[in-house]
């Protein structure tokens, strides 16, 4: 099919010849605890014994990859259940155009001009919902979405097929116990798979002061994995750092610290890279957290991390976002208001610019893209409510912002693997009870044990995140998601204990703005990474 044009640009993608075809595969694919050869992967995303059939193996794969199978039938390609290998595409003169360059596809398409409707989502969340990017033309396969090309009399027949959500079901409260060793079992599997990739290679830790990051370290020192190193970044005497030393220390792993400041960022804002990887890694979709680049970019330069290191981020499926008054409306037997969930969804996901003129880009931009998909408003009883909230936090902020984070190793030619996205650990949490939703106590008590028994310190050393005035700021706001009255007064509260974004963050990264510019935009009420996202689209529009 001469009329379907691919562009692979990472060195990760392999391929292989099959009997009726090609295959081509980025990653790493597990079925039932074996990992697959390209050739086998491909012969797996084969749709030719039924759509029912191919989806229904399809959800079975593990592992995080992007795969193209072709052959004289068409061609199928697909990305794994969190996004994390994206894969573009584009039609022009009945001709397809797919590549894991979103700009290799947008220069074939010729386009030059921004959606306005994406650039809303894109300057309020930070990223671009559904199939869009920035360019109308250029689209992406969402979280567990699979690509079906075939030929017919009038040309190219293009069908999406979903193959897997990650739907919240719930569960009934059970036997606690039974849960803590069936989730120990199931990250235990996910650590093997890890240290099975990594084969001996050096495991590279970015160990925040939270409860994710802890529990990879914990895991890697209970399974004696012999090449760790785990470090911190941030301005000197910063809590988070002290505590990601503690946890080091009391895991006997190695640990070392990056130091931000603003005349760091300077420095690194003025060169080439900065913006060259802003660009490429964004697949025109998404901004890129610039906080982990620039320790991964001083870490390689300094000789900490060797050549093909694999990164282990405590990227995690696990929400503490869902709003506190559905937890309350839960309890009561009460129904949401129609609203609600386009309201909380603002709150939470499209907050980078703040102020009555965010608000109007919201509601005549984002709101009606939003209603297409979710029911933002409709009355809702929590439960509902909870799914809807979880679905959009996964094939969105998770999938494109979160996620997304790996593209700074791979820019400094490093491996990756998350293993709290794995397939059976995020499993675990779609039947997860709804209080493990409401304060994470059920995952804090596993995370705890664990490291109690590995470290042999038994006293809990908390989440130096949780503890920081940005983050209560962020809890107070998420407790005010839909309400009216007394929520207006919590938030003037929560605002005015934030620290001012001029005087920094923990990373200290505001220097990596010009000043005049920050001063302009954080005065009409972008945040952090209002700011940053601004910035990108000034510069690229």
């Amino acid at each position: 099919m001469s009329s379907i044009h691919c562009h692979f640009s990472s060195p990760r993608w392999t391929s292989c010849e099959l009997a009726d075809g090609q295959g081509h595969l980025c990653g790493t694919v597990w079925q039932d605890g074996q990992r697959l050869s390209v050739s086998g992967a491909a012969k797996l995303a084969d749709p030719s014994d039924g759509i029912g059939a191919w989806r229904e193996r399809l959800s079975t794969l593990n592992g995080f990859h992007a795969l193209v199978r072709r052959d004289e039938k068409g061609l199928v390609a697909m990305v794994d259940r969190i996004r994390s290998i994206p894969i573009f595409y584009g039609m022009a003169s009945g001709a397809l155009y797919l590549s894991d360059d979103a700009d290799w596809v947008r220069s074939r398409l010729g386009q030059e001009r921004m959606s306005q409707e994406a650039r809303a989502d894109f300057q309020l969340a930070g990223y671009v919902t559904g199939r869009d990017t920035l360019f109308q033309g250029v689209k992406q396969l969402r979280a567990g979405e699979a690509l079906v090309v075939h030929d017919s009399d009038t040309g190219l027949v293009l069908d999406l097929e979903r193959y897997y959500l990650f739907q919240y079901r719930g569960a009934s409260e059970g036997d606690e116990a039974r849960r803590q060793a069936h989730l120990e079992a199931l990250v235990e599997q996910a650590f093997r798979r890890l240290i099975d990739v990594a084969n001996g290679r050096q495991i590279v830790v970015p160990l925040s002061g939270g409860y994710d990051s802890r529990l990879v370290a914990t895991m890697l020192a209970r399974l004696g994995y012999p090449r760790v190193l785990t470090y911190a970044y941030g301005h000197r005497g910063n809590p988070e750092a002290a505590m990601s030393r503690q946890v080091a220390e009391s895991l006997e792993l190695p640990w070392t610290f990056v130091e931000y400041s603003q005349a760091a960022w300077r420095e690194a804002a003025a060169g080439d890279d900065y913006w060259h990887y802003q660009q490429w890694a964004s697949g025109w979709s998404s901004i890129t957290n610039m906080q982990d680049w620039l320790a991964v970019k001083l870490l390689t330069e300094r000789g900490d991390v060797e050549p093909g290191a694999v990164f282990v981020p405590g990227h995690c499926c696990v929400t503490g976002f869902l709003p506190p008054p559905v937890f309350e409306a839960r309890r009561e037997g009460r129904t949401l208001a129609a609203g609600d969930l386009g309201m909380a969804l603002r709150k939470r996901h499209f907050a980078l610019h703040e102020g009555a003129d965010g608000e109007a880009r919201f509601q005549a931009h984002v709101l009606p893209r939003l209603a297409e998909t979710y029911p933002v408003d409709e009355a809702l009883d929590p439960d509902e409510f909870i799914r809807q909230f979880i679905l959009f936090g996964w094939q969105e902020r998770q999938a494109k912002f979160i996620v997304n984070t790996v593209r700074s190793f791979e820019f400094f030619g490093h491996d990756w693997w998350m293993p709290l996205y794995d397939g059976d650990f995020m499993a675990f949490w779609q039947q997860a009870p709804g209080h493990w939703l409401e304060d994470r106590s059920g995952y804090v008590t596993f995370v705890e044990r664990l490291f109690a028994e590995v470290s042999g310190r038994h006293a809990p050393l908390g989440n130096a995140a949780e503890k920081s005035r940005q983050s209560l700021r962020a809890r107070l706001l998420r407790m005010t998601a839909f309400r009216q009255g007394p929520g207006a007064t919590l938030k003037r509260v929560a605002k005015r204990l934030a620290p001012g974004l001029s005087k920094g963050n923990t990373a200290a990264s505001t220097g990596r703005f010009p000043p005049e510019t920050f001063e302009r935009l954080k005065a009409r009420g972008y945040t952090h990474n209002g700011i940053a996202a601004q910035l990108f689209l000034e510069r690229f529009s």
